[in-house]
């Protein structure tokens, strides 16, 4: 019996300190904790889908003056009128050899129209720059408050653990001096199996969240890594057209289709002047050798082409209409991903304000219940006024709602992450405690 309040004891006094604020306990960890700005900021400056679109952006930057410039002239040398029956540049007066320049220059207004396209393409670009960044700003978020729940629930874990050990020893001792049943026995081996095995199932999520984070840093998947810190949650509101607003003035992706609908209203503009010619000019300067009467002199000629648009309802009133497709299929575009960002908003909006509301009642009223039944039921047992089973139920209980908290705080987080996505925020906003 002595041997058996010995255990009960030391059970009793490690339930007590380790659930005096179960939704704080965590294990200490050696290794300095993972700052989620720090992360987010190191990834934004390599993580190769970024520096992808940040290349992609500054080609499309070179664009405008290329487009916007007039196309090389054309030099040409050519031999005019040469007499084939004896080749002579003497006998013939119009015989001569030319030099000529000839320099395209399209229709007034063309080239800025041009210019200006690409202009919109770069702004674009730049803006699907950002929402790259914006992308890989919330998977990192995403894998963090992961990270911090998978500890969270293997420090959990591994404390219940240590708490089935002693009660597994004490119903060993109790069954060896008659006082317990080989079932309790059974029973708590059962539970610690299970604890074993979702300790191996945390273990792997760990390394594999280790490994996603390690590869939006650019680094080698299993590179040495810190834990995340201590993570808390604060109500969280938000009027959802608000967001909605929010979204269609900062969301990067919204932009970049706001600036193709301009880029196709500038190529509409382009494609009605395309029913105008461009024009070529050229100038020719022919140096002709003195003939058998005298002297010749060298002639200068001038000429202009221009071109004549006859097939313009195969190619311009195609065209034309082409841009005006383009500019409603874009708007509807921004129409669709408007209304998706409103109901994405307004879905997150009520899981946060749910998961918040579920968050109170747990670390205000379930846990702190919880602990006190488990510490009355460690009690009663002690005395021998409650069962094994029922011990171990309380235990159990605690335990399920204590891993359910931390993952209600990472639900909560991801959530305002998503939201923050939507509207194309980079910084994460968190309250570290």
């Amino acid at each position: 019996m002595k041997v058996i309040k010995k255990h009960l004891f030391m059970v009793f006094a490690f339930v007590l300190v380790m659930n005096v604020h179960p939704w704080l306990w965590a294990q200490e960890s050696q290794v300095a904790p993972l700052k989620l700005n720090e992360l987010i900021a190191e990834a934004l400056s390599k993580n190769p889908d970024v520096l992808a679109a940040k290349s992609k952006w500054e080609v499309f930057r070179e664009r405008p003056p290329q487009v916007g410039s007039l196309d090389d002239p054309m030099v040409g040398l050519a031999i005019v009128n040469l007499p084939t029956d004896n080749f002579s540049f003497r006998n013939e007066d119009m015989t001569m050899k030319e030099l000529s320049v000839t320099q395209r220059v399209p229709y007034p207004g063309k080239r800025s129209l041009r210019s200006e396209m690409a202009q919109k393409e770069a702004d674009a670009a730049f803006n699907d720059y950002e929402e790259v960044r914006v992308k890989v700003s919330r998977d990192m978020k995403t894998a963090y408050y992961d990270l911090f729940y998978v500890n969270k629930a293997i420090a959990v874990t591994e404390k219940n653990q240590e708490i089935l050990k002693l009660l597994n020893k004490i119903t060993e001792t109790k069954y060896s001096v008659g006082e317990g049943i080989q079932a309790d026995i059974l029973r708590a081996q059962v539970e610690l199996s299970k604890m074993i095995d979702e300790l191996i199932t945390l273990s792997q999520t760990k390394r594999s969240l280790k490994a996603k984070i390690n590869t939006l840093l650019h680094q080698p998947a299993f590179a040495p890594l810190g834990d995340p810190e201590q993570v808390s949650w604060e109500k969280f509101s938000a009027d959802p057209e608000e967001l909605t607003q929010a979204a269609m003035t900062n969301r990067p992706l919204i932009q970049s289709m706001k600036q193709m609908v301009m880029r196709n209203r500038v190529g509409l503009k382009m494609a009605e002047k395309e029913y105008y010619p461009d024009f070529d000019f050229k100038l020719a300067y022919g140096q002709r050798d003195d003939g058998p009467m005298g002297r010749r002199a060298d002639v200068i000629t001038a000429m202009v082409a221009f071109n004549l648009p006859l097939w313009y309802r195969s190619k311009q009133d195609r065209r034309v209409v082409e841009f005006q497709k383009e500019i409603r299929s874009t708007q509807d575009q921004i129409t669709a991903m408007t209304n998706e960002i409103r109901f994405m908003v307004s879905e997150k909006l009520t899981e946060i304000e749910r998961a918040e509301r579920q968050l109170e009642l747990l670390k205000t009223g379930i846990i702190p219940q919880a602990t006190l039944s488990l510490d009355s039921a460690m009690s009663a047992y002690r005395v021998n006024k409650v069962d094994f089973m029922t011990l171990l139920d309380n235990l159990m209980t605690l335990f399920k709602y204590e891993i359910q908290y931390y993952r209600l705080i990472t639900e909560h987080r991801k959530n305002i992450a998503e939201i923050e996505a939507a509207v194309g925020k980079l910084s994460p906003g968190d309250k570290k405690g």
